[in-house]
């Protein structure tokens, strides 16, 4: 099993978990699922035909209880913008069509069947866009939803898109399970004053009246001129938001409906066909207006504000409009002919923005949505001079407050977002004060403190979005390392707090501004990229000398030299060989301390510390690459444990360096070291037995009588020591291929990659990468393999130890042949079942699922 396979074990893991599936009994193996993934990682399954999508819609909708409800419901999130809907809905129509995973799905419907109690419901009404894509089909499609639970996920969607909740939507696994019944706290925002709902007239719309259409005096009475200027006069107060004499409209129960006129009936036929056919300017301007009103409570956001204030320039404009239209009339020279001359290409703009506004309404749409909507519309009618230009307009106005957060991040590392809005939200769960980093270092902070939100980030910036992230991140990591490193960077070091030369940054960046390609863009983006990378490079590497600690981790939990770690076992060995749970720790630190002070000047000796593990080295490499990552610790296992077994090194790594040297990798480390600890104590054990063999033969020969006596001594065979160099030749090719064939080719492909690396996610993944491969090739991905290896190494031990209970030297003549021949029959066929292991291993599926690399398994059975 290669290492890169490690985080798919991890989320399938995960997966079946939060689904609250049962997989036994059934032929739907994890290690099957992690295959299929592997097989199916490259397909394109994020674009589908219409072919496809109409036929998956057809099978939920042949399944759906309430068939209606739920192609409204599709519709409304359509409406929406809903990121991977389509998606969604491809992956329901599936577990329709497959009936042992439907079967499965069941099994979890209690979790989304028992939204009544108020609780439950606040958890529904908060849950995420894609959440509620996600659930909501997939109930409709088991048939046991009714027709109120449809209607309440109905009135969820007249709620603004939840953008505005709190972040934090990448949690821990125990907080994942835990949030899914606990409601959570949403940001609370500042409604309308009351008063605004009572002075009606502040409002640039129709005052509501009673519904009366019926004027005192009929219109039709008067002369075709004397109506015409009436009808003009209407008009031009039903422009501006205001009944005319004639021109009525009724009171609206829905704030978010088309507003409809009723013209006099008495007026005249022409005059009345040519007043209806401007009235749909009035109802836009209507639209328009309420939306500007609603859109600039607190609750929609930065985004909704900034587009309801660029709303506001364009009626402004229009107010501009209706003004001169006025002064015409005044002046008599203005007739109906000439006002609809004048208003049909004001109505086809009116018109633009309107359709714009209805589909921002009928998604109640906030945040990211709205950025996608404008450009998506922008980009559709760039055709159209006049309706691009204004829709550029909205959409540039809409983006400046987002492209302000953007601007904030990549150039200072800093979060700007009251409401929630930006691409990258802070996981308040992580803690990242400096001291915890010292204490309990790992990869949450640089993988999961900053969190890459899918559904806040726009098409625009899609491509970048992981570049985006990964500048902000590196600022902020330069900030939690408050120190003075670059010339244009001051550091006050009493709140750690980057501040950075903003005329440096006025010349070296653009100001972001909107524009429908994204390519021009990308140059601000990467440089700002460019910028914070090289300088957090150089910060680790110089300042915190990153490359002498890699040069610590390898001398120490990679043994390239023997000499403390002889040193030690002379010391250690009678504390190790006893019971894990008997040892003292302290005292096995305070040898571990002796023997790195007298063979070692590194440094960052004193950073090592001992690390007792309650499971051995298989167990653990179970515990990374099983599914399954809950599995208990055998307690008899555990209870026979001994030092030897459990010891192995551990290592102190303060901010910043343990970005790069996390907890993942210190495992990694631990578990090559553990496996070339054990083995190194295997070769002290049988080169004991080898000097005791030795010495015992020199005291034969001189108890021997005469010279021929003492010939024979030499030249008698013995199967004991025969066996005995067999195992140390084994053991001591095992260690020199481990050592030298693995660990220094790949340090120095390492070292190498070091010297051409130009951001930290790079050094991150060549570290990774060496370590990854070290484990590989000595076998460390593979518990079959090990456990071959494991009996051998058993073996040795026992025929050491009976080795070591001879007191007499005659015994060594003396010992069973029978016993020597059993230990010799039992490693000689350990040793062949690992050798053929082997060549299956590092057969062709096992270079396919290393990425085509050359691998060195082979080479130990060619020696």
């Amino acid at each position: 099993m290669a290492a890169h396979e490690y985080s798919l074990h991890f989320l399938v893991n995960e997966l079946v978990r939060a689904s609250n599936i049962n997989l036994k009994g059934t032929n739907l193996a994890p290690e099957a699922i992690v295959d299929y993934f592997n097989k199916n990682t490259n397909q394109q399954a994020n674009t589908y035909t219409p072919a496809e999508l109409a036929d998956a819609k057809r099978k939920l909708f042949a399944n759906s209880a309430s068939a209606n409800e739920f192609v409204e419901l599709y519709d409304s999130l359509k409406a929406r913008h809903v990121r991977d809907l389509d998606s969604v809905i491809i992956i329901l129509s599936q577990i329709v069509d497959n009936h042992e995973v439907r079967e499965l799905v069941k099994q979890s419907r209690p979790l989304s069947t028992t939204m009544t109690s108020p609780q439950q419901k606040r958890v529904h009404n908060q849950s995420r866009t894609t959440a509620t894509a996600t659930t909501s089909p997939t109930s409709t499609m088991s048939k046991v939803h009714s027709a109120h639970v449809l209607a309440e996920m109905k009135d969820n969607l007249l709620r603004p898109t939840s953008t505005l909740s709190q972040p934090g939507s990448i949690m821990s696994d125990g907080e994942i399970r835990r949030r899914a019944i606990t409601p959570s706290t949403s940001t609370e925002f500042l409604g309308r004053p009351s008063w605004l709902n009572e002075r009606l007239r502040l409002l640039w719309d129709f005052y509501p009246t009673p519904e009366k259409f019926e004027p005192d005096v009929a219109i039709g009475r008067l002369s075709v001129a004397e109506q015409e200027a009436i009808i003009v006069e209407d008009l031009l107060l039903c422009m501006l938001g205001i009944e005319g004499k004639y021109i009525k409209t009724p009171s609206l129960t829905d704030k978010q409906a088309q507003r409809s006129f009723h013209i006099d009936r008495s007026l005249d036929a022409t005059l009345r066909d040519l007043a209806r056919r401007m009235v749909p300017l009035c109802s836009n301007h209507s639209l328009v207006v309420r939306f500007i009103e609603d859109r600039l409570q607190y609750r929609y956001g930065l985004i909704n504000h900034a587009l309801a204030g660029a709303l506001r320039e364009v009626v402004q404009r229009y107010y501009v409009f209706v003004s001169q239209l006025e002064t015409q009339q005044q002046q008599g020279q203005l007739t109906l002919q000439t006002l609809w001359f004048h208003t049909e290409p004001v109505m086809e703009m009116m018109e633009v923005v309107a359709n714009i506004v209805r589909t921002l309404n009928k998604g109640n749409t906030v945040g990211r949505a709205v950025l996608d909507l404008l450009h998506e519309q922008t980009l559709k009618l760039s055709g159209h001079k006049q309706a691009y230009d204004i829709c550029f307009f909205l959409a540039k106005s809409a983006y400046r407050p987002y492209l302000t957060m953007l601007e904030t991040w990549i150039h200072n590392g800093l979060i700007d977002d009251p409401y929630g809005e930006f691409m990258v939200q802070e996981n308040k769960d992580i803690i990242h004060h400096e001291s915890s980093l010292e204490q309990e270092f790992n990869d949450k902070f640089w993988s999961r403190r900053y969190l890459l939100q899918r559904n806040n980030t726009p098409i625009l910036f899609q491509s970048s979005s992981e570049m985006i992230l990964n500048t902000g991140k590196y600022l902020n990591a330069i900030r939690e390392s408050a120190f003075d490193f670059i010339d244009d960077m001051t550091m006050d070091m009493s709140t750690s707090i980057l501040r950075v030369d903003k005329q440096l940054l006025m010349n070296n960046y653009k100001k972001l501004e909107y524009t429908i390609h994204e390519k021009d863009l990308e140059e601000t983006l990467e440089e700002a990229y460019k910028y914070a990378s090289e300088i957090l490079l150089d910060l680790i590497l110089n300042k915190y000398h990153l490359i002498e600690r890699f040069q610590t981790l390898k001398h120490y939990f990679l043994i390239d030299k023997g000499d403390y770690i002889v040193q030690f076992m002379d010391s250690a060995e009678d504390e190790l060989t006893k019971r894990a749970r008997d040892i003292d720790e302290n005292k096995i630190q305070s040898l571990l301390d002796v023997s790195l002070a007298l063979t070692s000047d590194d440094h960052y000796k004193d950073d090592v510390r001992i690390k007792m593990f309650h499971y051995d080295l298989i167990s653990m490499l179970e515990r990374v690459i099983n599914i399954d990552s809950s599995m208990n610790i055998n307690e008899s296992m555990e209870h026979k444990l001994t030092g030897l077994e459990s010891f192995s090194l551990d290592y102190d790594v303060k901010w910043p360096i343990s970005l790069v040297i996390n907890r993942n990798c210190l495992t990694r480390y631990q578990m090559l070291f553990r496996f070339l600890f054990y083995i190194k104590y295997i070769e002290r054990l049988l080169c004991n037995v080898w000097r005791a063999h030795k010495n015992g033969g020199r005291r034969r020969r001189r108890r021997g009588g005469n010279s021929r006596e003492r010939r024979n001594i030499i030249t008698k065979p013995n199967g004991a020591a025969y066996l005995r160099h067999k195992m140390l030749h084994f053991v001591q090719n095992l260690l020199y291929y481990m050592s030298f064939e693995v660990i220094e080719s790949h340090w120095h492909a390492f070292q190498n990659n070091l010297k051409k690396v130009t951001n930290i996610d790079e050094l991150l993944k060549y570290h990774i990468l060496f370590l990854d491969n070290c484990l590989r090739d000595c076998m460390l991905t593979s518990v079959h393999l090990l456990r071959h290896i494991h009996k051998i190494m058993a073996t040795c031990v026992m025929f050491a130890n009976a080795m070591d209970n001879v007191d007499d030297d005659n015994d060594y003549d003396s010992l069973p042949g029978a016993v020597v021949a059993s230990f010799n029959n039992n490693f000689t066929d350990q040793l062949r079942q690992l050798l053929d292991a082997i060549s299956k291993e590092d057969g062709p599926a096992h270079g396919a699922a290393g990425g085509g690399q050359q691998h060195t398994l082979t080479n130990i059975i060619h020696r």
